[in-house]
């Protein structure tokens, strides 16, 4: 079983990020998200104000919410205030339908994200493998620094590593193709093993 230490690395083309073990430092491959060549470097760390940041946000619209449920208080109690009528709809003959779209057989679900679609990919004229598929986030949030990790077997089930891709911002129901770069010549096959956000 491997076990290698996992590093963050970026794009020198596109500013992509993925992950990489830290002993394939230095050495060229084709970037997943552009296809472009570029070196496998170390990532500069960056200044890890975007949490205080988020939270400063989060309080100050927390506080916006509760002004605003405030002032509609107010307006209904106040004894001039005229009622605002409720919507209502046109009476029909016709029962409700409510469409709920089916998740698709091999999509599987976890932490509000769906991920489907797994496979390994050869690069055309390469010796680089990828493991590939397709993530949704099923919340109504933004997630950030979301991660896959996958678990990679060889022709007999046996687990011979992992591979790992990074997204920096998912949107609400967005989907996001990975391509996690495979350095385990022995796999032929990938399972998911987790996804995660950055806290």
């Amino acid at each position: 079983m491997s076990t290698n230490n996992f590093v963050k690395g970026e794009c020198r083309h596109c500013a992509g990020h993925f992950e990489f073990p830290a002993e394939a430092a230095s050495e060229t491959i084709t970037c997943p998200h552009c296809g472009q060549p570029t070196e496998l470097v170390l990532s500069v760390p960056t200044n890890k104000t975007s949490g205080s940041r988020r939270l400063i946000f989060g309080l100050g619209l927390a506080m916006f919410i509760i002004a605003t449920g405030l002032v509609v208080l107010y307006l209904r109690q106040s004894p001039g205030s005229a009622a605002i009528p409720k919507a209502t709809a046109a009476p029909t003959n016709q029962p409700s339908l409510v469409v709920v779209p089916a998740a698709p057989a091999d999509e599987e679900r976890t932490n509000d994200f769906a991920i489907s679609a797994i496979k390994l990919e050869k690069t055309p004229g390469s010796s680089l493998v990828y493991v590939t598929g397709k993530i949704r986030n099923l919340g109504d949030n933004r997630r950030f620094g979301v991660k896959v990790e996958l678990n990679l077997f060889d022709a007999n089930d046996n687990l011979v590593g992992k591979a790992k891709d990074y997204q920096p911002l998912l949107e609400p129901a967005a989907e996001w193709h990975f391509k996690a770069l495979i350095l385990d010549g022995n796999a032929v096959s990938a399972r998911l093993s987790s996804i995660v956000e950055d806290q």
